[in-house]
């Protein structure tokens, strides 16, 4: 009987063996399919990320290389060019009454168009500011800039210049019972400026002792509160101001302008064809007296530079 009990004691004990190893067994299998199925999903993961990085790559170096190089094309294609421009900066760029853009630029810019596009009509203004313009350009919301945009080598770092069309410099807006006759007259005496002008520096180091602010409307105000002598600024904005009523009569630039720098059109980095069509334009409408003539019809002073460019021009073009 114990023999007996023992025999089957032995069977169970071999059973539960069996059936303890046949679990083992599963579950190690299926542990490595699911590993393996992870594995799998891990790998083609990596794989749709690793080809969605490679389009997303490929797609940005298109429309790099596009937005640097079709600029024309896209124009032409949309039968409209897109201008930034000044809406502020009487007489080269502003609102007139009839709620138009108007001045000598926006003369520039129709020409321009009509060049391109047969059509002076086919364009659309958009505001720019100093501190915009430059961003608008690369982002694509413009595509030239005309903006009396001063040409530096460091706005070359991040945009292409076009020919020099125009040029500008340091004037000075002062009553005319000042009687000031040279910058000389001005030194130990208090100059209002602009914050961050490139001219202040110079100014200073000629014994002017500069009152600078943030904004040319405080700057005016200041001027007339008589907290300054005079008012150093963009000769061809002061040029503006003393077209309206208020300034006209009193006030004067009785200076030689000082501190000149040429004025360019702004297109993207590498965008040769375009900014050949550009230049062409430029060089075309200078040899034609466009400009020359733009600074009698909104009555700036006329200027040697512009006089002398398009002379240049003249060689260099057939206006016939």
């Amino acid at each position: 009987m114990i023999r007996k009990k023992n025999l089957e004691s032995l069977k169970n004990a071999a059973l539960a063996v069996t059936l303890l190893a046949a679990t083992m067994s599963i579950t190690a299998c299926s542990q490595t399919t699911t590993e393996v199925t992870k594995s799998n999903k891990v790998i083609e993961a990596a794989a749709v990320n690793k080809t969605t990085e490679v389009a997303e790559t490929t797609e940005l170096d298109e429309n790099t290389e596009a937005t640097a190089q079709t600029t024309l094309k896209e124009i032409k294609d949309k039968d409209k060019i897109v201008i930034g421009v000044k809406t502020d900066y009487t007489p080269f760029g502003f609102i007139d009454s009839d709620g138009k853009n108007a001045g000598l630029e926006i003369d520039i810019a129709r020409k321009l168009t009509e060049e391109i596009l047969d059509s002076q009509k086919k364009v659309e203004f958009v505001p720019v500011v100093a501190t915009n313009r430059i961003e608008f350009l690369k982002q694509g919301k413009i595509d030239v800039i005309i903006a009396t945009m001063t040409d530096t080598e460091k706005r070359r770092q991040e945009i292409d210049f076009s020919e020099n069309y125009y040029s500008s410099g340091t004037g000075l807006l002062t009553k005319k019972s000042n009687n000031i006759k040279t910058w000389e007259d001005l030194k130990g005496k208090k100059v209002c400026g602009i914050q961050g002008a490139f001219y202040n520096k110079e100014l200073t180091e000629m014994g002017i002792e500069m009152v600078n602010f943030p904004e040319t409307a405080q700057a005016y105000k200041s001027l007339k509160d008589g907290r300054c002598i005079g008012f150093a600024y963009d000769e061809s904005a002061l040029v503006g101001k003393l077209q309206e009523s208020e300034w006209s009569n009193d006030w004067h630039q009785p200076l030689e302008l000082i501190l000149e720098k040429p004025w360019g059109m702004g297109v993207r980095k590498g965008d040769e064809e375009f900014l050949t069509t550009v230049n062409d334009a430029i060089l075309k409408m200078e040899a034609e007296g466009f400009i020359v003539e733009g600074e009698k019809k909104w009555k700036i002073p006329s200027t040697e530079y512009a006089q002398e460019r398009m002379e240049q021009a003249k060689g260099k073009v057939d206006t016939k």
